[in-house]
């Protein structure tokens, strides 16, 4: 009776200790999520002619930004989880949405660094891809969602739910800490067909699943397989190179899921600039 006394004694402790625990985490998490960032920002040069716009449309297009923020970037709820309700802005003027209010220091805030008007981090923001974005292009993605035609979307703000800031309390893998909050150094380089442009367009696209030398890493999602070591395309040859951004086969047959490697949004780029990527891949 004693033993079972002192067993049951031992298991009450650890769910006590596991209660606090558990509990203090809840409320770290949740600190860390309201947290905000002092971040001035000068606007840069957000242009509006019609060259500009249908550069700013072909970043928008080919980074993937209707994933998270809809077809008309009316916004939507792309997962209600345990963890949290992740929603993706409305980014048009339109009712529910932040064009109206969004200076172009504030866009550029958002988009390269992750931080909201207001100082918030924007979880699950992948500023880490936008950063290297030149100021060329990125002023040109701000001037064309600026631009957008207005769509009424009213949606909840993103949600991080007790399990979340579980998670983030004891993980640093859930964080909306901004990125880079230095002033950024980016790859200086002309447009054109050349393995320096290729490196730039790399550093942009490539290189948060596939490492900064290109030889393979772990991307944002953690579900995801380990990206490969893009070396390999080397030996594949130029036109098989650009065959497999049609329908995400490689020479060997073997066919990539666009979930996980968005070949298909890589198709936005057009041949010269995938012949850049494979001329810089060549590099390395």
């Amino acid at each position: 009776m004693k033993v079972l006394k002192l067993i049951l004694g031992v298991l009450l402790s650890a769910l006590v200790l596991a209660g606090i625990f558990a509990f203090a985490m809840i409320g770290k998490g949740g600190s860390a999520f309201e947290q905000t960032y002092s971040m001035e920002y000068d606007d840069a040069m957000v242009p509006s002619d019609s060259r500009s716009l249908q550069l700013g449309k072909f970043i928008a297009e080919s980074h993937g930004c209707q994933g998270c923020h809809g077809k008309d970037f009316e916004g939507l709820i792309f997962a209600d989880a345990p963890p949290f309700l992740a929603v993706g802005t409305n980014l048009t003027s339109g009712a529910g949405g932040i064009g109206s209010t969004y200076s172009d220091a504030d866009w550029l805030r958002s988009i390269r660094h992750g931080v909201a008007p207001d100082g918030r981090g924007l979880m699950i923001m992948p500023s880490e891809v936008y950063y290297y974005l030149n100021d060329q292009e990125a002023g040109a993605l701000v001037a064309y969602l600026k631009s957008l035609d207005p769509v009424d979307n009213e949606l909840p703000s993103f949600e991080l739910r007790p399990l979340g800031k579980l998670i983030m309390g004891v993980s640093d893998d859930m964080s909306t800490a901004p990125n880079h909050m230095r002033d950024a150094t980016r790859i200086e380089a002309e447009r054109g067909v050349t393995a320096e442009w290729g490196e730039y367009r790399s550093t942009v696209m490539c290189q948060v699943c596939h490492g900064g030398d290109m030889q393979g890493g772990q991307p944002p999602d953690p579900e995801s397989m380990m990206a490969p070591d893009m070396r390999v395309v080397k030996s594949w040859g130029l036109d098989a190179f650009l065959e497999f951004f049609e329908d995400g086969t490689n020479p060997s047959g073997l066919v990539s899921s666009a979930q996980f490697m968005p070949w298909d949004k890589f198709s936005y780029l057009g041949e010269d600039e995938l012949t850049a990527i494979y001329m810089y891949l060549e590099t390395l």
